[in-house]
C-alpha cells in the first residue's frame, strides 16, 4: 500500500499580512538602518516622499517575491516608543536558512542595533525556532527567525506548484 502524499499548504492571500507600517522620530536617519536590513531580507527600498493627503513623509518598501510591504513613516509627535506599552510589540521577519539569522545579526549589529537575545534556539516553534531579537531606530523591537518547519512547508508548496506547471 502506498503512503499518502504529504500535505502541501495551498497558497492563499486570505488572512496574510499585506503590509506593516511603523513610525520613527527621524525618517532619514532610520532608513540608514532599515535600508540595508530590508535589502538583505529581499525588499526593494523606496525613496522617501511626501504624502500630500496626510502631510506625512514615508517610504514604501516592497518584497515582490512574497507580496508584503514594510513602510516607514515620519512620526508626528515626540513620544518615544516603549515595547510593553499598548501598541506594536515587535515585528518578526522570516529567513529561509539558519545561517541567514547569523548573517542578519552581523548586519544589524554593524548598523548599530542593540542585540537583545540570540542568535539562538528558542522554544517557540515545532521543529526548531532559531532567531535573533534586536532594537533598531527609536528602540523598536525586531526579530529575524528561521523555522525549519516553515521552510519545509514552503519548499513543498513551491515543488508542488512547479510540478503542476509542467
Amino acid at each position: 500500500m502506498a503512503e499518502p502524499a504529504p500535505s502541501v499548504p495551498k497558497p492563499d492571500l486570505h488572512g496574510s499580512i499585506n503590509h506593516v507600517s511603523i513610525t520613527v522620530s527621524d525618517l532619514q536617519a532610520a532608513m540608514k538602518f532599515f535600508g540595508p536590513m530590508l535589502k538583505f531580507l529581499g525588499y526593494t527600498v523606496g525613496e522617501i516622499f511626501d504624502d500630500t493627503r496626510t502631510g506625512g513623509r514615508l517610504t514604501f518598501n516592497i518584497n515582490e517575491s512574497n507580496g508584503t510591504a514594510f513602510n516607514v513613516w515620519q512620526a508626528k509627535m515626540d513620544h518615544p516608543f516603549e515595547v510593553y506599552e499598548p501598541g506594536l510589540h515587535h515585528v518578526a521577519f522570516n529567513v529561509q536558512r539558519h545561517q541567514q539569522v547569523d548573517e542578519a545579526c552581523a548586519l544589524v549589529r554593524s548598523l548599530g542595533a542593540e542585540i537583545l537575545d540570540g542568535p539562538g534556539e528558542f522554544p517557540f516553534g515545532p521543529g526548531g525556532y532559531y532567531a535573533v531579537y534586536f532594537l533598531g531606530p527609536d528602540r523598536l523591537k525586531f526579530e529575524i527567525v528561521h523555522m525549519p518547519l516553515a521552510e519545509r512547508n514552503y519548499r513543498r508548496m513551491i515543488d508542488a506548484l512547479e510540478r503542476g506547471s509542467r
